[in-house]
């Protein structure tokens, strides 16, 4: 969910009963109650974020918190609800986070836009169509102990996120009568497959909070699949060069899918220069097969580009570690190598145009600056064996000297 938003469960009436004044016989009943259905919710409510703010069980459920008495706690007389269900569930949520003046007095910078956003998602439509088995706003933010999204024990906190939606869209029983638009079954595999992904492994393994998850590709309270068309427009959102080259690719005209059709859209692998090439196992290979074909020829020009560039880098940065190893100043290489390097990082965007000769052009480039640091590396070379050579001279010199100062000694110690 959006970064900031609280989650909607609980209404705020006239006047909010506040848990610090008035007993709460609600919760005091459900916590002793036999049925831990029941009795979880008051034992979930303590800490809940609407509870830290002051509001009870009878701003969402209606009724009378200050007695014990049952028949009158549930009088339909003072707003008794029950338990909301479906769009009920809706409508208790957006009367107060719908509410602009109401927010503004809890969470000034809190969207009051949800309700509207959900009518027009997935969830939402079918919700009004009749369907109750959608998620609601307490499918992902729970009913009672809400915490804020910032939290990380909230369900919609980043890291929780691919759990919440797997709840259902992992589910084979859910799911089973839910199709895609062709009529195929709707995949239950998703998070299983997000969790291989390099994404998952940014956000879980290295905890780099703008890692994308379920909710940045689809939309959170709007969710939706990405139709074909905003394909590439939702994963441009982050990669931005690689969208802006591939808009004048010859590709964008093809692909169906777009960038899926190369890196797939849940199971998003770390990308590497083996996809590049026609071998068997490289992406260009599952489409371009005949050696006649341009799109081979041109995948085979890349590849080997790249690889000359790859090779270079690696065998120049080699050649100036053993040079500083061996002592010699190599900071003017040092930058020149990593210039090289953002060339490499350069083409392997560039290769997203799918155009050998511009590729070529940043590669020659490349290899043009390692050009200079290997020469560069092999002079220092020649000098440090100069200087070795002079210093093996040096000692020798000063041996013989040693020598013939020891047999001097001892020869004056004779004639004493």
């Amino acid at each position: 969910m959006a970064a900031g938003t609280t989650a909607a469960v609980l209404v705020l009436s006239a006047s909010p009963v506040n848990a610090q004044t008035t007993a709460n016989q609600c919760l005091v009943c459900h916590a002793s109650l036999p049925d831990a259905a029941l009795a979880a919710p008051a034992k979930a409510f303590p800490g809940d974020v609407h509870q830290q703010r002051g509001f009870g069980c009878v701003d969402c459920h209606g009724g009378n918190a200050a007695t014990p008495d049952k028949s009158q706690a549930h009088n339909a007389a003072r707003g008794y609800r029950g338990k909301p269900r479906g769009p009920q569930i809706i409508a208790t949520c957006a009367r107060c986070h719908s509410d602009p003046e109401l927010m503004h007095k809890f969470a000034p910078r809190q969207r009051v836009d949800q309700a509207a956003e959900y009518a027009s998602s997935v969830h939402g439509k079918r919700l009004a169509e009749g369907d109750l088995g959608v998620a609601t706003c307490v499918t992902c933010h729970g009913a009672h102990g809400v915490r804020l999204v910032n939290d990380a024990r909230s369900p919609a906190f980043p890291t929780n996120v691919a759990a919440t939606c797997g709840t259902c869209h992992s589910s084979a029983e859910h799911m089973k009568s839910y199709k895609l638009p062709n009529g195929s079954p709707l995949p239950t595999s998703q998070r299983a497959e997000y969790e291989r992904s390099v994404h998952y492994a940014a956000l879980a393994g290295q905890r780099d909070m703008s890692a994308p998850t379920c909710n940045d590709c689809h939309g959170n309270h709007g969710a939706a699949p990405p139709g074909v068309s905003s394909l590439t427009t939702v994963c441009g959102t982050c990669h931005t060069v690689f969208q802006t080259k591939f808009a004048t690719s010859v590709h964008a005209q093809i692909f169906e899918k777009a960038c899926i059709e190369c890196h797939s859209n849940h199971a998003v692998l770390a990308p590497s220069d083996r996809m590049l090439g026609t071998a068997k196992d490289t992406v260009c290979a599952s489409c371009h097969e005949d050696k006649d074909d341009p799109g081979f020829v041109g995948a085979t020009k890349m590849h080997d580009s790249m690889e000359r560039l790859t090779s270079a880098v690696d065998s120049s940065a080699a050649l100036i570690a053993r040079v500083k190893n061996d002592g010699m100043e190599v900071g003017d290489q040092e930058l020149a190598l990593n210039e090289a390097r953002t060339k490499l990082v350069l083409a392997r965007t560039e290769v997203h145009m799918f155009d050998p000769a511009a590729l070529d052009a940043i590669v020659n480039d490349g290899t043009k600056i390692l050009a200079g640091v290997d020469q560069a590396g092999t002079k220092a070379l020649g000098e440090l064996a100069y200087r070795r050579r002079g210093l093996f001279v040096s000692l020798g010199v000063i041996l013989l000297v040693v020598t013939a100062l020891a047999l001097k000694i001892k020869d004056l110690g004779k004639e004493q």
